[in-house]
């Protein structure tokens, strides 16, 4: 097992993070911690642990990252995995893995055969100082439609096969600019015909605080932010740079969602009445109530 954690100044919180590795249910694992340029202890927290695992079946490989930003910090230690990665799993700096997440997750993967391309992504606790809540579970199938326009498949969560794993090893050094790694993976993986499992029991404590490069969200504060944000074309810039990833990955995508990728992009340039049509024919899709009527009111205004 693998475990990928992006670092950069994170000494604060790493101590629990880390030792929340030791109790994931998998006995065996390395940790590539790619630091991204820390300018506290970082380091010397992550050697502190490493040393003291000593010689036993876990260890630590402290790597250094890009300095391009935490999306291209991941996709440099995907780029990186060995021939045969076996299972890959993604970790934040900054929460705490409830016990026996990494086993469960192995355990059905385990259950296909290993040829066949497969991750599992899971619920989460978003954790405040003076809140725990549980994510809500996807309320449709997930799939490449959905992916298109929102990550249901949280980076911390997730835990690819081997051969899930050689796909976005090879797609990563095409995948520059994107703006958000997991969001990506859950695209291409979809995209590729990967099964997608998901484990109904929260996996992580996903810590909100103020550093986070991306939180939770989930106040009136929040949602007005957010609607704001479409408006001035965030949204519409963040699905940009995605889909400029995605389309130099396309040769990985099987050739119905190759298609369901051309109609998106087309619809996206098109006048009103062919970028509904499009859309349509694309089958994209969020996975609530209002976020379906927020994506549809981003099409009319073109701000997708």
């Amino acid at each position: 097992m693998l475990i990928l954690m992006g670092v950069r100044n994170g000494e604060k919180y790493l101590e629990p993070q880390l030792a929340s590795f030791l109790a994931s249910g998998c006995e065996r694992w390395v940790l590539w911690a790619s630091d991204d340029g820390s300018t506290d202890r970082s380091i010397d927290v992550i050697k502190r642990f490493s040393n003291a695992l000593g010689e036993g079946p876990c260890s630590v490989s402290l790597r250094q990252g890009p300095e391009a930003g935490f999306a291209a910090n991941y996709l440099s230690m995907l780029a990186d995995l060995p021939d045969l990665p076996g299972h890959v799993a993604l970790a934040d700096q900054d929460d705490i893995w409830l016990p026996k997440r990494l086993g469960r997750a192995v355990a059905m993967l385990n259950r296909l055969p290993a040829t066949v391309p497969a991750f599992v992504f899971g619920r989460r606790i978003d954790w405040t100082a003076n809140n725990l809540t549980p994510s809500r579970a996807p309320r449709r199938r997930p799939g490449f439609s959905n992916a298109l326009v929102e990550n249901v498949a949280f980076g911390n969560t997730i835990v690819m096969n081997g051969a899930a794993a050689r796909i976005a090893r090879d797609a990563a050094p095409l995948a520059h600019g994107i703006y958000s790694h997991d969001w990506w993976i859950y695209q291409l993986l979809t995209g590729a015909g990967a099964v997608c499992l998901m484990d109904c029991e929260p996996s992580v404590l996903y810590r909100q605080h103020e550093g986070n490069v991306i939180g939770a969200g989930r106040g009136v504060t929040d949602w007005v932010r957010r609607k704001v944000q479409v408006s001035r074309g965030l949204y519409a810039r963040r699905i940009q740079a995605q889909l400029a990833g995605l389309e130099r990955c396309s040769e990985f995508l099987v050739p119905e969602n190759r298609k369901i990728l051309q109609a998106f992009s087309d619809g996206r340039r098109a006048p009103l009445r062919g970028r509904l049509r499009q859309m349509r024919r694309a089958g994209v899709y969020r996975q609530s109530r209002e976020g379906c009527v927020g994506f549809w009111g981003a099409v009319v205004l073109g701000r997708v």
